[in-house]
């Protein structure tokens, strides 16, 4: 049986593909977090899903700014 620190690992995985390799780790986090407040009830993954469309397009536009 996984811990949860393990299945949090495997979700970032997934999360950071070859197409977003630049999400910085603050996106990371946010987006796990929210994936873990919808498990337990507290907001719905329709919620979870227009956040993570606005954190990776800001990581994006930011990226863009950089270079």
């Amino acid at each position: 049986m996984s811990s949860e620190v393990e299945r949090v690992f495997s979700s970032s995985k997934i999360l950071i593909s070859d197409r977003r390799n630049r999400l910085g780790d603050t996106v990371i986090q946010a987006v796990e977090c929210l994936k873990s407040w919808e498990k337990a009830g507290l907001i719905k993954m329709e919620e979870v899903h227009q956040v993570q469309e606005l954190l990776v397009a800001l990581e994006k536009k930011q990226v863009t700014n950089v270079t």
